[in-house]
């Protein structure tokens, strides 16, 4: 862990300070005032079962134990989201089965238990999408249907609850690189920001190394938060990895998948008084 927090300073101090991303609109629609309920209202519900996810690792849909640490990573990027102005984070990897869509599914639930504010997820994955089978749906178009307008972006988006939306794929997007650097990329975001007014957009991307994908899409977010298998990713992958991203987005921060050794500073015990 040394060598990865050396790494992560050489890095962050290369960085140094750099501006939240302009979306090109001047205008941000406010938050939390009940704008866009109609526009959520119309999607489809999504309906889940519940001992699927289970058995898929999304533990994160109730309070308890195993979901803790969901919650403690959910209320922490809400609250440097905040500090910072960031609203469109991008989940990423370095190479693939590091956890980082599981991750991102169980961060999902966890912010649907937070009432007050609106979460977007949107698999952009197109390459191996999974975000779908994890929550055992099967949508009958993709993100790339979307983003070429073949089909309407209300068909591949589905409501949980009043304050979640996940936007999912049927399966392999072809021309996935191009289709993710497009203007139409960051034109839907837009559409998405202006009809739905989400507090917060969160991305599955395709791994960072394995494509270019991920590389001209984050032009479009504010942040990156990096997901690492552990004692699997090398650390000059994490290295290479957040010092090619933070020159492309802030980095957010690098989370721990896989890790069988408890962290000494938690209180594992705890549930209520």
């Amino acid at each position: 862990m040394e060598k990865l927090q050396k790494a992560l300073e050489k890095a962050r101090t290369a960085r140094g300070d750099r501006s939240t991303v302009d979306y090109g609109s001047k205008s941000r629609l406010p938050r939390g005032s009940g704008g866009g309920s109609d526009a959520w209202a119309a999607l489809k519900p999504l309906a889940v079962d519940r001992r699927q996810l289970i058995s898929n690792r999304i533990i994160a849909f109730e309070p308890s134990p195993d979901a803790r640490y969901f919650d403690i990573l959910r209320t922490r990027i809400r609250d440097e989201a905040r500090r910072s102005g960031y609203r469109r984070i991008a989940i990423a990897s370095a190479g693939p089965n590091a956890g980082k869509t599981t991750t991102l599914a169980n961060l999902a639930f966890s912010f649907a238990r937070l009432s007050a504010e609106r979460t977007m997820v949107l698999d952009f994955d197109l390459r191996r999408p999974r975000l779908h089978s994890l929550l055992g749906q099967e949508p009958t178009t993709d993100m790339g249907a979307v983003l070429t307008g073949t089909s309407a972006h209300e068909e591949a988006l589905y409501r949980y609850g009043d304050n979640l939306i996940f936007g999912l794929n049927r399966g392999t997007v072809q021309h996935s690189s191009e289709l993710l650097q497009s203007n139409e990329a960051g034109q839907l975001l837009d559409q998405f920001d202006a009809t739905y007014q989400p507090d917060l957009m969160l991305f599955d991307m395709p791994p960072f190394l394995a494509a270019d994908d991920a590389h001209g899409f984050v032009r479009n977010v504010d942040a990156a938060i990096i997901v690492v298998e552990a004692e699997v990713t090398p650390t000059t992958q994490i290295d290479f990895m957040e010092t090619k991203l933070s020159e492309l987005t802030h980095v957010l921060g690098i989370v721990l998948n896989k890790c069988n050794y408890p962290d000494t500073n938690d209180a594992g015990g705890y549930t209520h008084y």
